[in-house]
């Protein structure tokens, strides 16, 4: 079973039977994957210092979005201990990656990015995630294949609440990632990416198989669209540019990955990596802000996909039955999920600000 729908989930009771680990050691090893690779890349964004540095802060933040879920879960809903509960526990981890990056690009002690990702976590992510997948949002029911509501747009969003404010650009050199850790985060984050998009099926099937698919599919059609756009837009193109329309169509079909035909695949990702790069390189060139590449190609290119899921999947989506409720669910689910992140992202980032000048000055 996939994540899919708000259904309660009772693939397995974790522990309950052997021949269910593999997969779910596959899924919970894949999303680790994602979030070091994640780490990595997007040390790029932060001020000048060690890159093995910065990502030991975005280690001790994924466990923080993990440990939070596993620990407010048992504790408080220990019915939703499902064959699920690990696996979006890892997913917890991946958001809070992305989550504090936006905010730890504004220079904050440790201290406070620590606080900013537990709290992040547990007013969000956990939320979030329980309606995603038990409760519904907001009374409707959303399709999210492989969690990209939870993790690309609730993460982008954080970004995207933090630099809607603070959008002057920052005179401090951006840590240096070499060349070769690049490159190794990006072929990493790609196969790990592909796994998981496998592994969400919590079956080895048919259905698995198409989501990897699609991911290949969404991915390349992501490229064409990201360097479409910016060879029209701004006369250029580059490998970072690949990596970026790569990045934006794996996000985009995370959402629908199974339901999606390989046409519908490959127009979802070369849509949204064209919108992705028209709105990241937009704000980065009105800001200054690199920043911006966090809510482009995740808070944007999520949701671009989990909206086209509602127009396009096989069977289910408007073009298919006429009617408005999937892709209605779709879009309300995106738009509020990324309203409330984006706003709780700005309280929290406001409140530690405060708090920090006030230390400062006293």
């Amino acid at each position: 079973m996939s994540l899919s729908g708000a259904a309660p989930l009772t693939v397995v009771t974790v522990g309950q039977t052997v021949h269910d680990w593999p997969i779910i050691l596959l899924a919970v090893g894949s999303l680790g994957a994602m979030a070091a690779s994640l780490a990595v890349l997007y040390s790029r964004l932060l001020p000048a210092g060690s890159w093995l540095h910065s990502f030991g802060i975005s280690a001790a933040c994924a466990a923080l979005g993990a440990a939070l879920w596993f620990v407010v879960i048992a504790l408080l809903i220990p019915e939703a201990v499902t064959g699920l509960f690990v696996p979006i526990g890892m997913m917890g981890a991946v958001a809070a990656t992305l989550a504090s990056m936006a905010m730890r690009a504004t220079d904050p002690p440790t201290s406070a990015v620590l606080v900013f990702s537990a709290a992040w976590s547990l007013l969000v992510f956990v939320p979030v995630a329980l309606a995603t997948f038990i409760t519904g949002v907001v009374g409707v029911a959303p399709v999210d294949h492989a969690g990209s509501l939870v993790v690309n747009v609730a993460g982008g969003a954080a970004a995207f609440g933090i630099l809607l404010v603070r959008s002057e650009p920052s005179d401090v050199p951006a840590t240096v990632v070499p060349r070769w850790v690049s490159a190794l985060a990006v072929t990493l984050l790609v196969g790990a990416w592909l796994a998981w998009l496998a592994a969400a099926e919590l079956a080895f099937d048919e259905a698995a198989a198409t989501a990897v698919g699609n991911g290949v599919l969404g991915g390349a059609g992501g490229v064409v669209g990201w360097l479409a756009v910016q060879r029209i837009r701004h006369q250029s193109s580059s490998l970072a540019a690949v990596a970026a329309g790569l990045m934006s169509g794996l996000v985009a079909v995370s959402a629908g990955a199974p339901l999606l035909s390989p046409v519908a695949a490959v127009s979802t990702g070369v849509i949204a990596g064209g919108v992705a790069c028209l709105v990241t390189l937009g704000r980065i060139v009105a800001s200054g802000r690199e920043q911006w590449f966090l809510p482009g190609t995740h808070l944007v290119a999520g949701a671009v996909g989990l909206v086209l899921v509602g127009l396009v999947a096989n069977d289910a989506g408007f073009l298919f039955t006429g009617q408005i409720g999937f892709i209605q669910d779709q879009l309300v689910s995106t738009v509020v999920v990324s309203l409330y992140s984006a706003g709780v992202s700005f309280l929290l980032w406001t409140l530690l600000a405060r708090l920090r000048r006030r230390r400062t000055t006293s």
